[in-house]
C-alpha cells in the first residue's frame, strides 16, 4: 500500500488512488441518492430551463439566473430530452470528478497520502452530497473554482515552456470566466488569481512576464463573462455583468432585521409568496417593491443599486450594530451549523446527520490543525488561502448560507487530510507529546464549532423544521399530489411550532375546503387574515369558500378585498364580474 502513495520518478503514472477515490465517492453519492435523497422539490432551473428550451422569453427572470446553469439545462432538455432524474445522476458523477481535483490539487501542494486522506473526507462530505443531488449549480461552481485554482498552480511549475505557460493561465482564466457565470461571486477569484501569478516563487518568470500573464489570465476570463454582459445589454438595455441579484443579496445579509443567520426579507412570509406562479418569485417581488417605493419603473440594475442604498443606509442608521452582525457572520462561518435556502436540501442535510458522513465541524477544526502544522508552507499554498479567505469575505459582505461557504469546504479538507497524516507521523515517530498537544487544540477547536449561538441556531432549526419540512416539504406536496389529509396532518406540525406562521392556515383552510370541511377552512382563513391583513390570500380564499357555499353576499365583500391587495388577480375579477 506504500507504493500507492510513492511516486517515483521516471516511472509511470500510477492511478490505482484514483480509481479507489472516484469508486468511492460514486459509492456514497449513490447511498445517499438511494436512502437519503427528496424527490425533486426545488424546481426553479428546471421550471425556466424548459421554457428556453421551448423558444420562450422568461423576460427580467434571465437576470435571476446562473447563466451557465440555464443554458446547461436547456441545451440538454432541447437536444436530449434528458429527465430531470438522470441530471441529478449526471451532477453526481461531477461531485466524484470534484473529489479527484481535490487529490489532484492536494498532490501538487502536499505529500500524496495527505492529498488522498483529504479527498477521501472531501467525498464523504454530507451537506455537499445534498448540493450535487439538488438541482441547481453548486457541484458546477465547485468544478469550475477547482479547475480553475489547479491550473493555477500548474502556472507555477519551473519546467515548463514560456509557450505551455501561455496555455495554462489562459485555460486558467477560461475556467475562473465559467466559474463566475455559474455564481457570480467567483468574481472576487479574479484579484486572488492575479495575486498568485505576482507573487509565485517561480524564479524563471520575471516580473514583466507576470503582469504579462496577469493580464492574460484577466482577459481570457473575460472572454467568457462579455458575451453574458452583451446578452443583458442587448436584451434589457441594462448594463448587467452576469445577474441582477447582488442588491436583493446585500439586502438579506445587512439589512436592520437580518441577523448572522437568518436574511432579511420584505415581510416575514414574503420567502414563501410564489403569487406569480413562478419558482423563486421574490426577485420579481423586490424589483416590483423597489419600483413602487420609488415611484418609477427601474430597470433590474436600478432595483439592485436600489437595495444597495437601502442597505447602505440601515447600516449607517446602526453602524455598531452592523459591525456585530459581520462579526458574527464571520464567526459562523467557522461553525458546524449548516444553513439552507431551499426546502428539500434542509430535510436532505438534517436525514444526513444521522448517517456516518463528515459534517463541516469535523472538517473546519482538522482544517485548522493542518494550517497550523502546514505554515511553513505558507507560500507554496498562498492560493489556497486566498481561495478561503475570497469566500469568508463573500460570506460576511452578504451571507452565510451553506451554498456560500461550500466552496471554500475543498481546501479545508487538503488541510484536514494534511493535519491526519501529521498525526499519524508524530504517532509514527513517537512524537507523543506534540501529538497530544495537536488532539487538544483539534477537540478545543471541534467543540468550538458547536458552542457559539446555541440559542439563536435552535430558534432558527426550530423555524426551519416548521417552515421548510413541515409547510413547503411535506404540507405543499400532500395538497399538490391531491393528499389533503396528510398535507392536515404537516400543516398541524407547523403550526404546533410556529403558531402564528399565516401561510400555513391558509393552506390548512384549502385542505379543509377540499374535503368538504367548510366550518374549518373558514376559521382557518380568517386566522389568515388576522395574522396578514394586507395579503390577498386568506381573503381570496375566503370569498371562493363563500362562493362555493352560495353565500354570495359574504363571497362578494371578501372578493372585493382581496382585490386591494391583488388588483391584476383575473380570478377574482371574474368571480365578482359573475356576481354582479
Amino acid at each position: 500500500m506504500k507504493s500507492l502513495f510513492t511516486r517515483t520518478e521516471g516511472a509511470a503514472q500510477d492511478y490505482s488512488l484514483h480509481a479507489v477515490l472516484f469508486l468511492f465517492a460514486i459509492f456514497i453519492r449513490v447511498f445517499f441518492l438511494i436512502r437519503i435523497d427528496e424527490p425533486i422539490l426545488f424546481f426553479k432551473y428546471p421550471f425556466f430551463a424548459e421554457k428556453v428550451a421551448g423558444g420562450m422569453d422568461i423576460g427580467e427572470r434571465l437576470v435571476d439566473l446562473s447563466p451557465f446553469y440555464l443554458y446547461f439545462l436547456a441545451v440538454l432538455n432541447k437536444l436530449f430530452d434528458v429527465s430531470w432524474q438522470f441530471i441529478k445522476c449526471f451532477q453526481i458523477i461531477i461531485g466524484a470528478a470534484n473529489a479527484l481535483l481535490v487529490f489532484v490539487i492536494g498532490t501538487r501542494l502536499f505529500e500524496r497520502r495527505a492529498a488522498f486522506i483529504g479527498a477521501l473526507i472531501f467525498a464523504a462530505y454530507g451537506n455537499l452530497i445534498v448540493f450535487e443531488t439538488t438541482l441547481e449549480p453548486t457541484v458546477f461552481v465547485l468544478f469550475f473554482n477547482l479547475l480553475s485554482v489547479y491550473f493555477l498552480i500548474l502556472f507555477n511549475i519551473d519546467s515548463q515552456s514560456p509557450t505551455r505557460r501561455i496555455r495554462v493561465i489562459l485555460t486558467a482564466g477560461i475556467f475562473t470566466g465559467m466559474g463566475v457565470i455559474t455564481k457570480p461571486n467567483f468574481l472576487l477569484f479574479l484579484p486572488a488569481g492575479i495575486v498568485w501569478i505576482l507573487l509565485c516563487k517561480n524564479t524563471h518568470i520575471g516580473l514583466r512576464q507576470r503582469g504579462f500573464h496577469s493580464l492574460l489570465f484577466l482577459l481570457a476570463a473575460l472572454v467568457v463573462i462579455t458575451p453574458v454582459t452583451v446578452r443583458n445589454y442587448l436584451k434589457f438595455d441594462d448594463v448587467i455583468l452576469v445577474t441582477a441579484d447582488a442588491g436583493k443579496v446585500f439586502f438579506h445579509g445587512n439589512s436592520k432585521t437580518a441577523t448572522a443567520i437568518v436574511g432579511a426579507d420584505l415581510s416575514d412570509d414574503s420567502r414563501f409568496d410564489n403569487a406569480g406562479g413562478e419558482p423563486d418569485y421574490a426577485h420579481v417581488l423586490f424589483r416590483n417593491t423597489a419600483s413602487r417605493l420609488t415611484g418609477k419603473p427601474l430597470t433590474p440594475s436600478e432595483s439592485s443599486s436600489f437595495w444597495v442604498k437601502t442597505t447602505l443606509k440601515d447600516i449607517r442608521d446602526d453602524p455598531l450594530l452592523s459591525l456585530e452582525r459581520v462579526f458574527k457572520k464571520a464567526v459562523h462561518f467557522f461553525l458546524d451549523y449548516e444553513v439552507h435556502y431551499i426546502a428539500s436540501a434542509y430535510k436532505e442535510y438534517k436525514r444526513s446527520r444521522g448517517y456516518p458522513f463528515f459534517r463541516y465541524g469535523m472538517i473546519i477544526s482538522l482544517g485548522f490543525l493542518g494550517i497550523g502544522l502546514s505554515i511553513k508552507k505558507f507560500w507554496g499554498v498562498l492560493l489556497v488561502y486566498e481561495t478561503i479567505g475570497l469566500y469568508l469575505l463573500s460570506c460576511t459582505l452578504f451571507l452565510v448560507n451553506a451554498r456560500y461557504r461550500i466552496p471554500a469546504v475543498p481546501y479545508f479538507c487538503l488541510f484536514a487530510g494534511y493535519a491526519i497524516h501529521r498525526l499519524q507521523h508524530m504517532v509514527v515517530m513517537r512524537q507523543f507529546k506534540q501529538a497530544g498537544i495537536s488532539l487538544l487544540l483539534l477537540g478545543t477547536m471541534y467543540l468550538s464549532t458547536h458552542l457559539f449561538f446555541k440559542e439563536d441556531i435552535f430558534a432558527h432549526d426550530r423555524w426551519q423544521e416548521a417552515t421548510k419540512v413541515s409547510y413547503q416539504v411535506d404540507g405543499r406536496e400532500a395538497f399538490r399530489t391531491g393528499k389533503y389529509r396528510e398535507a392536515i396532518e404537516a400543516l398541524n406540525r407547523s403550526i404546533s411550532i410556529v403558531p402564528n406562521f399565516y401561510p400555513a392556515f391558509n393552506l390548512r383552510g384549502k385542505s379543509y375546503a377540499m374535503l368538504g370541511q367548510f366550518e374549518k377552512a373558514e376559521w382557518d382563513f380568517k386566522k389568515a387574515i388576522s395574522l396578514r391583513p394586507e395579503t390577498p390570500d386568506g381573503y381570496k380564499n375566503a370569498g371562493f369558500l363563500y362562493l362555493l357555499q352560495g353565500k354570495e353576499a359574504a363571497a362578494e365583500k371578501y372578493l372585493k378585498r382581496a382585490l386591494i391587495y391583488a388588483p391584476n388577480d383575473s380570478k377574482i375579477q371574474k368571480a365578482l364580474e359573475n356576481l354582479n
